[in-house]
């Protein structure tokens, strides 16, 4: 990293604080400028950053992310994972100073970040190297984090100045800085900045190497290991992955392509999410066993959820209770037995549990005098077809690839019940996941350990796969009862039926009053 030496002498070393020895994590910035036009805009590119796809790109416990908005809508920009910082800040503290914000102030709004020394400040109004130390003096005081800009213009750079430009800027500061950990460096090329043109990854990392080079002669090596250094300048992301591969570049400074939904893409570069490492392997994986697109997409949905890291409790602080609802005893309508012939009764049975040691599903376990909970199952169905004189009581089990044999051999006594795919349709496989790196998890001695059933979330996706759906809707069914295999009291009510098909409503649930038995964690 330090195998450049520079011909130029550095000011002797000053009392810093190292930041102690561990690896570099990225960091992006995104400079807003005076853009976008309105509210509006932000709002529309925020949603955009926020969509699931782009969201689950990007790892934030990889790569760190600042977002530099116009001052005006300082507290109006939130994303989820990226901190918020300021385009500029005073060289003075509180006063008679219109038009300026001190360091202070940023910190008191709950801001964390700040950029200074940017070209067009330099540039466009007249900030000068000692301006910029005054700067970062004030920061350093308020404990404010700095990305500190420096780079070379087109003249200098054709005229071998780089080096010199940068050690000038850099070094003005360097005497005002007691604590490093609060510095990032960005090098913006000037002439690179805006113009489409970017400087070649070898004259990025030959610059980056140069700096650090610096920062070791007249800080420290451990300063110089440790500080990021930023590129910046036309990054986009078709550029941004071989300039990261340089090993002096730590992330970037964005300008246009930072207004842009694509911006994640960029950040996925510097920090990729197990969903943009790990995804082309559980896709090939689920495409290889044979699932269908439902299947694929309902684990894309689920697998996205757990890398993102959203949370989808819904603590019961943030619920309200159902002030009331129809009482069953009170219900009155006359059941219709015609009904039945439209309404199929289904057991869920995907045994979940046998995805976690269990070594069959719970509805084969003895329940009393010799009956597992399917053999009760069928009798209650049987009843239901004398009580109610409907031979054809359509029945069906959604079983899992560990249930299906079992159960259907278990079954297979009650003949009335069906056979094949008239009884059953099997829930979808779902890959295990390290919960390590969040790749796809391997077992050479039994690969089928490597899968587990989804669980009755899976309903749907598995109806629609299977081609169920499709089939139980040709076939003149409206109404379907769904309810465990184990819960021998959840059974079809015919005046229930009744009451859920005259309602019009497309779910319907059966409540009970709660009590302290009925409040689990889940």
């Amino acid at each position: 990293r330090n195998s450049i030496r520079l011909s130029f002498a550095c000011p002797p070393p000053k009392e810093s604080t190292a930041l102690g020895a561990m690896p570099r994590k990225p960091i992006v910035g995104g400079n807003w400028k005076c853009n976008p036009a309105s509210m509006k805009d932000v709002r529309s590119l925020v949603r955009a950053w926020e969509s699931s796809d782009s969201r689950a790109s990007w790892d934030a416990d990889k790569v760190d992310v600042v977002i530099f908005p116009p001052a005006l809508w300082l507290n109006d920009v939130k994303s989820d994972g990226m901190a918020i910082g300021a385009q500029n800040v005073s060289k003075t503290g509180s006063g008679a100073f219109t038009g300026e914000w001190t360091a202070e102030a940023l910190v008191d709004l709950g801001l964390k970040w700040t950029i200074i020394g940017h070209s067009e400040r330099r540039t466009k109004y007249g900030e000068t190297d000692e301006d910029t130390a005054e700067k970062i003096a004030k920061c350093q005081e308020a404990g404010l984090n700095v990305i500190f800009c420096i780079g070379e213009t087109l003249e200098e750079r054709e005229a071998n100045k780089t080096d010199e430009v940068n050690k000038r800027q850099l070094t003005a500061v360097i005497p005002k800085v007691k604590d490093w950990s609060k510095i990032v460096i960005a090098y913006e090329p000037v002439w690179a900045i805006g113009t489409g043109k970017v400087a070649t990854p070898e004259q990025a990392q030959e610059a980056h190497a140069a700096i650090r080079a610096c920062l070791k002669s007249s800080v420290s090596a451990q300063v110089a290991d440790d500080v990021r250094i930023q590129y910046g300048g036309s990054v986009t992301p078709e550029n941004c992955a071989e300039l990261m591969s340089k090993p002096d570049i730590d992330g970037f400074l964005v300008g246009g392509a930072s207004l842009k939904p694509t911006f994640t893409d960029i950040l996925a570069a510097a920090g990729p999410s197990a969903m943009t490492t790990s995804w082309p392997k559980y896709q090939a994986k689920l495409e290889k066993e044979g699932l269908n697109e439902s299947a694929i997409k309902a684990f894309k949905y689920n697998y996205r959820m757990l890398v993102c890291k959203t949370d989808m409790m819904i603590p019961e602080s943030k619920l309200d209770p159902v002030e009331s609802l129809p009482e069953y005893e009170k219900l009155k309508v006359k059941s219709d037995p015609k009904l039945l012939k439209k309404t199929v009764i289904l057991k869920l049975n995907g045994g979940l549990g046998t995805g976690m040691g269990l070594e069959k599903a719970k509805s084969l376990l003895e329940v009393t005098n010799g009956n597992t909970f399917l053999d009760l199952i069928a009798k209650q169905v049987e009843s239901m077809k004398t009580e109610f004189k409907v031979k054809d009581l359509k029945f069906m089990l959604m079983n899992s690839f560990a249930t299906s044999k079992d159960t259907l051999e278990a079954l297979s006594k009650y003949s009335d019940l069906g056979t094949a795919d008239d009884l059953e349709f099997v829930q979808n496989k779902a890959p295990k996941v390290d919960a390590s790196d969040f790749s796809p998890a391997t077992w050479e001695k039994d690969s089928s350990h490597e899968w587990c059933p989804p669980g009755h979330g899976d309903l749907y996706p598995a109806m629609v796969g299977s081609g169920t759906l499709d089939k139980l809707l040709k076939n003149g069914f409206k109404y379907m009862f769904v309810s465990n295999s184990d819960n021998l009291g959840a059974t079809m009510d015919l005046k229930i039926l009744t009451y859920f098909a005259q309602s019009k409503a497309p779910f319907m649930m059966e409540v009970a009053e709660r009590t302290d038995a009925d409040k689990k964690g889940g």
